[in-house]
């Protein structure tokens, strides 16, 4: 079996994937493609026009109804007007409050889902690049043998090497073109993924994401969250409005009522009668109690949302998050500046040891399968900070490149 042609088949298979396409796509350009057409958005958008039409409709005057009745049953014809205006006790002020404190409300959840929208654009981008440094450290360990084979060629045709050596290291090599290859579905689900939030409709690559570390403090990131946070105050907008609704269901406990002006004209006689006229609905079978009892129940949500986001509850969980982004970013650093950088070393004097013909192919080989197991463990610590980012930016309700900044003012 010859490695060389299906070396060279995956890295010209990986050029044309990134030749094909445009330059690679940066974080703060996903993130801007994200605000624009990432479906939450989209759907959040639609919520709140729906809602705010609705505390339109809520908030609207009935309009006055005119009755009109001609009798002439008799010598005495009668012409009978009645204008009419439904009322309720809410209309005189509550109602209107309702539907400014639910506008409010609607336009602070739809600056809380931008939040998520970050997150998740993030998330998915780092996905993709995490793809594609998998298929970059296959790669590098494909050519660190590819580059081994020719001498360990040599070394068996002189017999200083055994043909074993030989064929296990193509078996290696085949199955780490293999699993350079295995990547790929991987990588375009993840595209599509991230695809699908940005409103890209080809194949692409990422770069890597580009971050400032974590703060080594993290009381910035906690008087923001606790303060600042578009979730937080998206709750403390639901809370009002509920209160507000609540208000308007406890004032129209009496049920609604009509009142008008009534006039009377005896055209016979031509005589005119103008009176007061109203009806109302006599509250013996219920009181409003129904929609109440609606209201209660969505003040009391908003309020155990509220509870569960106290200030000090989101401190803790910022100040957990923080320390735990802190040790991953300090994890994923330790191995890419010291572990690395000791197995490259390890792998360029064992390749200097077989030139002299001081080492043994077998043990370089080793030193290039503990070195592709280093960079695929680095790259892991490297997402996992990622992901760690990713949850405190989460508990923090906000970016945080926001929240310093915000500190800073």
């Amino acid at each position: 079996m010859s490695f060389k042609p299906i070396f060279l088949s995956l890295c010209c298979s990986a050029a044309l994937v990134v030749a094909s396409g445009a330059e690679p796509l940066g974080l703060g350009e996903s993130l801007r493609l994200g605000l624009k057409n990432h479906p939450d958005l989209l759907a959040a958008d639609s919520s709140l026009k729906v809602r705010v039409a609705e505390t339109l409709a809520f908030s609207e005057m009935p309009n006055p109804r005119l009755e009109a009745e001609f009798r002439a049953l008799t010598d005495k014809p009668a012409i009978e007007l009645k204008l009419m205006q439904p009322l309720r006790r809410s209309y005189f002020g509550l109602r209107q409050n309702y539907a400014v404190a639910e506008r409010a409300a609607a336009q602070a959840d739809a600056r809380a889902i931008i939040v998520g929208v970050l997150n998740d654009v993030f998330a998915r981008h780092a996905a993709v690049w995490a793809a594609q440094a998998r298929r970059e450290v296959f790669s590098e360990s494909v050519a660190d043998l590819a580059s081994l084979r020719p001498q360990l060629a040599r070394a068996v045709d002189a017999g200083q090497a055994s043909a074993v050596d030989l064929a296990l290291l193509d078996a290696q090599s085949a199955r780490l073109a293999a699993e350079m290859a295995a990547v790929e579905p991987e990588r375009l689900a993840a595209v599509a993924a991230l695809a699908r939030r940005i409103g890209r409709k080809d194949d692409f690559q990422v770069e890597v994401p580009v971050l400032i570390p974590v703060p080594a403090s993290s009381i910035a990131l906690e008087r923001f969250a606790t303060t600042r946070t578009p979730l937080r105050t998206a709750l403390l907008a639901r809370e009002t409005a509920a209160r507000a609704r609540l208000r308007v269901a406890l004032d129209d406990r009496l049920g609604p009522m009509e009142a008008g002006v009534i006039a009377e004209h005896d055209t016979d006689r031509g005589e005119s009668v103008i009176g007061i006229g109203f009806n109302i609905d006599l509250p013996f079978w219920n009181r409003n109690e129904a929609a109440i009892a609606t209201a209660e129940a969505q003040l009391s949500g908003t309020q155990a949302d509220l509870l569960v986001s106290q200030p000090e509850r989101i401190a803790a969980i910022v100040r957990l998050r923080h320390r735990a982004a802190v040790a991953a970013e300090s994890a994923a650093r330790e191995y890419q500046e010291n572990v690395l950088p000791a197995y490259a070393t390890a792998l360029v004097k064992a390749r200097e040891a077989l030139e002299r013909a001081q080492a043994d192919p077998g043990q370089i080989e080793r030193v290039i399968t503990l070195l592709g197991e280093a960079r695929l463990r680095a790259l892991e610590l490297r997402v996992a900070a990622m992901e760690a980012r990713s949850e405190l930016e989460n508990a923090l309700g906000g970016r945080i490149e926001e929240a310093l900044s915000h500190n800073q003012r």
